[in-house]
């Protein structure tokens, strides 16, 4: 295959330190649009337009095309500070705009056929919900409608996921799972986000009848997923080679631990200038509020050293060519949740020590808080798919992982 259509890399590409600050001087702006976003029910156009100023549509942009291919971890920097201005703009960065890591890994062709006419491209996916595929003479009929499209409004493709050809759920059987990409005009957003939580996400429904979808630009998901991706071979960072699940979970925390800190500075800023309701005294001053802010903070603070130990270790395997393996394969999923609990139960904690006061209006520790509960449901930080697997792994049982399972026999 000709690969004539690419693109090639910036001439200068900003440091991981450089879209942390750029992302950390967009807060502002971002409290002042939280109202709006939520409002809108998706990301306001101006907000869209900021983050593509900054760059931070390109982190896992592959360099071929313009974009920054940066090492992993990036994303959890940048959208942590996002998160502390909005919850629904950090989830759109760390989520949404990472899904050109999942295009990186699709087949040449598709990336060819993409990239050059799309250098700033924003991708939506959907995968909850349901669809079918079925092979036919140079492609596949795609049908459908899939739930929770995050930033869907905005996105210059979708990628979803369907069973692939007639599929009997007996115990044990595995489905074929193929993955689809799809352009404007092929699918159907169905507005059905009406959520208490990233009510700014635009989280939206992906409908699909009867679409034709060239054979090049599907994909079946253990060939995505596993560490020999066909697009791979078109980029030179270790990110699109790397068993894609460890990875992929971490899209997740950077908003988490974002609106973590956001309700915990808010909460400092408005307590210190509040007094009881009836008497006037002073609140800052009372032993029992400092000593539950102090464990916020611990918790926050806990969470985040996790995180970054994990981060390290991700970037580090994916470098020297590896995969996790082992327990560590258990301890990635178990403490992202973890974190995840963490977070909430200091946001949980603030937001209750702010009385009627923090659950009226538009206050910002209550949105905080409503974007940290609704970011801990994600099915990758469900509590018992979490932590089960080491409570297995402990007693000797089989935690349905062969990378464990298989280790541990031996």
């Amino acid at each position: 295959m000709t690969l004539a259509r690419t693109r090639t890399a910036p001439d200068s590409l900003p440091s991981p330190a450089e879209l942390v600050e750029a992302a950390r001087q967009l807060v502002p702006v971002l409290k002042e649009r939280a109202e709006k976003a939520e409002d809108l029910r998706r990301m306001p156009d101006e907000t869209i337009a900021d983050l593509k100023v900054a760059g931070i549509h390109k982190i896992f942009t592959p360099k071929r095309y313009g974009g920054f291919e940066m090492d992993w971890g990036t994303h959890v920097s940048v959208s942590r500070e996002l998160g502390m201005g909005c919850g629904s703009t950090a989830w759109m960065a760390s989520v949404v705009m990472s899904h050109t890591w999942m295009l990186g890994r699709f087949p040449p062709q598709a990336q060819e056929e993409f990239w050059p006419d799309h250098p700033d491209a924003i991708i939506g996916t959907a995968f909850a919900g349901g669809g079918k595929i079925t092979p036919c003479d140079g492609g596949y009929r795609l049908s459908g409608q899939w739930k929770f499209s995050s930033g869907i409004d905005h996105s210059d493709c979708a990628i979803v996921g369907a069973v692939e050809g007639d599929f009997d759920p007996k115990p044990g059987a595995r489905p074929l799972f193929r993955m689809a990409m799809m352009m404007p005009g092929e699918y159907e957003i169905i507005d059905t986000w009406f959520a208490e939580g990233l009510k700014g996400t635009g989280s939206k429904d992906i409908k699909v009848v009867d679409q034709f979808i060239p054979e090049h630009r599907t994909i079946l998901s253990e060939d995505l997923s596993g560490t020999s991706a066909p697009g791979a071979e078109l980029h030179e960072s270790y990110i699109y080679d790397v068993e894609f699940q460890p990875y992929f979970s971490t899209l997740l925390i950077g908003p988490i631990l974002g609106t973590a800190n956001g309700a915990l500075n808010e909460y400092v800023e408005q307590t210190k200038t509040r007094r009881g309701a009836m008497f006037g005294e002073s609140i800052v001053d009372q032993l029992p509020v400092q000593v539950r802010l102090g464990e916020s903070f611990t918790e926050i603070r806990t969470a985040e050293l996790m995180v970054k130990n994990i981060m390290d270790y991700l970037h580090e395997t994916g470098v020297a060519g590896d995969r996790p393996v082992g327990a560590t394969r258990l301890n990635i999923a178990r403490d992202f949740a973890f974190a995840s609990r963490l977070c909430l139960s200091a946001v949980d904690r603030l937001s209750g020590m702010m009385g009627v006061t923090g659950q009226t209006g538009r206050n910002a520790v209550q949105r905080h808080f409503r974007d940290c509960r609704t970011m801990s449901t994600h099915g990758s930080l469900q509590w018992d798919k979490c932590m089960a697997p080491t409570g297995k792994l402990l007693f000797g049982l089989k935690t349905g992982d062969p990378f464990v399972d298989n280790e541990a026999s031996t």
